[in-house]
């Protein structure tokens, strides 16, 4: 019942890997733009430039796991 249970689970996620994979590089490619939007944006406050910055790290590791992962 155990080795059932995994073999669906093993199928399952080797279904939807690809899918993952993209989604992945998607929702890198949104955080790119939400950081270069708070960097841009005009505000008195620091933090919401470095919020940008780390957007925009975490949208470039984003893509390029995903990218290598493929």
């Amino acid at each position: 019942m155990e080795q059932k249970i995994e073999r669906y689970i093993d199928n399952t996620l080797d279904n939807i890997g690809p899918q993952l994979f993209l989604g992945n590089i998607i929702l890198g490619i949104i955080l790119i733009f939400l950081g270069i939007i708070f960097i841009v944006k005009k505000s008195s406050k620091r933090n919401l430039k470095t919020v940008g910055l780390f957007c925009v790290g975490f949208g470039g590791v984003s893509i390029v796991s995903g990218l290598a992962q493929i």
